[in-house]
């Protein structure tokens, strides 16, 4: 388990956005009203920074598709939604569960957050 310090809770206040790095993976850390929390940086699309993202509410949103996935949990709220995606959903009839499982992911990675004397620390077990 590896765990580091992202910065100052001050320099991170509520709805705002930064980048840190875990054992070698990128992390998007975000404070949701207050409560900080981390997912992979990657959107898995195409590998945008989810940290150049717009944070709404609890999600972060892709800055490159608008894919929006919960910061809180990772799952996926919107997937590709100014892409294809919309598109296929729009006219095309459903597509066969493990299809969809296979082109849209449900969740992205999450991470343990925490802050100790001021300092939010990411870790990734």
């Amino acid at each position: 388990m590896a765990e580091v310090e992202v910065c100052p809770l001050a320099e991170l206040p509520p709805g705002s956005v930064t980048a840190a790095e875990v054992d070698g993976t990128r992390v998007c850390v975000a404070n949701v009203h207050g409560e900080v929390y981390a997912v992979q940086d990657s959107c898995p699309h195409l590998f945008a920074n989810l940290s150049a993202g717009e944070l709404k509410g609890a999600s972060i949103v892709c800055p490159w598709h608008d894919s929006e996935f919960d910061m809180r949990t990772g799952s996926t709220k919107r997937w590709l939604p100014s892409g294809m995606w919309d598109l296929i959903n729009r006219t095309a009839p459903p597509m066969p569960p493990f299809l969809e499982a296979k082109l849209k992911p449900s969740r992205i990675r999450a991470f343990r957050t925490r802050v100790v004397d001021g300092v939010v620390r990411v870790s990734d077990d």
